[in-house]
Parts: structure tokens; C-alpha cells; sequence
């Protein structure tokens, strides 16, 4: 056993340590892209849920805006008639 044995040897043996680190490198890329292609599919379902409701609220609220609009000029001239009226 010269010094070419132990060449050979340290070759061999880095060579399946880099096998091992590169077959555990990617079952762990493999796992980290699963996870994240799944949290990507909830923030849509969430994102889909969410636009699905606020669209669902405009709707309701399309009657009621000409009244909203109405108070709300309502109280805005009460405001500026008490205004006046203070500064009196």
C-alpha cells in the first residue's frame, strides 16, 4: 500500500461525500420549492376570496351611495351654517 492507495482512497471517499451532499442539497430544494409553490397557491385562494368580497360589498353599496352622498352634503352645510353662526 504506497501513497497512490491512499490517493486513490481519499478520491473515492470525497467522491461519495459530494454524492451524498448533492442528493441531500436537492431533496431539500425539491422540498423547500413544494412548500412555497403551496403557500403560493393560498395567498391566491386568499387574494381570489378577498377581491370576491370586496366586489360582493360594492355591489351592495351601489344603491346606497346616492344617500351617503346626500347626508353627507347634509352635514357638511350644518357644519358651515354653525360655522357662520359662531363667528357671529
Amino acid at each position: 500500500m504506497g501513497i497512490e492507495w491512499y490517493r486513490d482512497l481519499s478520491i473515492t471517499v470525497l467522491g461519495f461525500v459530494t454524492t451524498g451532499v448533492l442528493i441531500f442539497a436537492s431533496v431539500m430544494f425539491y422540498q423547500l420549492r413544494c412548500e412555497a409553490k403551496s403557500a403560493l397557491l393560498s395567498v391566491k385562494e386568499a387574494s381570489e376570496s378577498v377581491s370576491d368580497t370586496v366586489a360582493m360589498v360594492q355591489e351592495g353599496l351601489r344603491p346606497l351611495l346616492p344617500v351617503l352622498a346626500l347626508i353627507q352634503g347634509i352635514l357638511g352645510g350644518v357644519k358651515n351654517i354653525g360655522k357662520i353662526f359662531k363667528n357671529r
